[in-house]
């Protein structure tokens, strides 16, 4: 038991920095961006600013569900990567088939992983929230300008 804790305390702390990647990568694509444009563009500027966010820190989410089935694999839970990405999927996303059930000696990772992508699902969901507030606020204040001024 203590050993599956250590690895799936290991695999959760790398699963943060990835997210904090996908978060500093999200963040450096909106500083790219023409900020006026983004702020004051159409829909569908501001729909793409939103749906290149989500994208962003989904992959995120790709890159630990990867990194979890890695780990099974390597334990020798899943004959191959797609069955282990399948399974840490499933996990990540808290579905729980339990179609596929890993061993006894390392199935404590499981609820472990699914924590994981609570969390880290939280996170996505604030980092979301936070992009859509952003495009309000600028929409709301071009708005405001054009109301002032016309």
């Amino acid at each position: 038991m203590g050993l599956s804790i250590l690895l799936g305390s290991s695999v959760f702390a790398l699963g943060v920095v990835v997210q904090l990647v996908a978060i500093v990568a999200l963040l450096r694509f909106l500083e790219r961006r023409d900020r006026l444009a983004l702020l004051t563009g159409s829909l569908w500027t501001s729909a793409g600013a939103l749906s290149g966010a989500m994208l962003i820190v989904f992959a995120g989410h790709l890159v630990q569900v990867g990194l979890w089935a890695g780990l099974f694999q390597w334990l020798g839970e899943f004959d191959n990567f797609e069955t282990a990405f399948y399974h840490s999927a499933v996990n990540f996303s808290s579905l729980g088939y339990g179609d596929l059930v890993m061993s006894t000696e390392w199935r404590l990772l499981g609820p472990i992983e699914a924590a994981s992508g609570i969390l880290m699902f939280g996170i996505s969901t604030g980092v979301g929230f936070a992009v859509f507030s952003f495009l309000l606020r600028g929409a709301a204040a071009e708005r405001d300008k054009n109301q002032a001024t016309g």
